[in-house]
């Protein structure tokens, strides 16, 4: 597998499209757990808005190890497969909450759905990349 740079322009701009991070975790009895979640990359970190009863935060609270991949699902695909150490964060929900948003729904949705996630006690998970491969990489190997 090839190494990615997260600072690659062609990466930005494939990370700030709305695809869908698929976000694995492992629990205490080693049983792993994966969901699709809507992201935002920033700051060399991806972040994930998400309820405080959700299994994928009772997991990172036991085990901050974690995996993602954010691809592409037509040809050519493309996309990155990342390992990394998730933190939960409970400063600036609000405001990566309403970032996220923006990037995933219509304009003119931002606020009704802005206002429906809030409805629920959230966290942030700050997910820190320590490995980073192109999912492709495969064919110049």
């Amino acid at each position: 597998m090839v190494k990615v740079d997260l600072r690659d322009p062609k990466i930005i701009g494939l990370l700030s499209k709305p695809l869908l991070l698929r976000l694995a975790t492992v629990s205490v009895d080693c049983i792993p757990h994966v969901s699709s979640v809507w992201f935002l990359f920033d700051g060399g970190f991806f972040w994930v808005s998400t309820s405080v009863d959700r299994l994928k935060v009772k997991n990172i609270m036991k085990n901050p190890r974690v995996a993602l991949i954010v691809d592409t699902d037509t040809q050519p695909y493309e996309g990155v497969i990342v390992e990394g150490l998730a933190e939960l964060v409970h400063e600036g929900v609000r405001d990566v909450t309403r970032r996220i948003v923006e990037k995933y729904v219509p304009k003119n949705q931002w606020s009704h759905t802005f206002d429906e996630l809030m409805r629920y006690p959230r966290v942030l998970i700050r997910i820190r990349p320590f490995k980073v491969l192109d999912i492709m990489s495969y064919r110049r190997l």
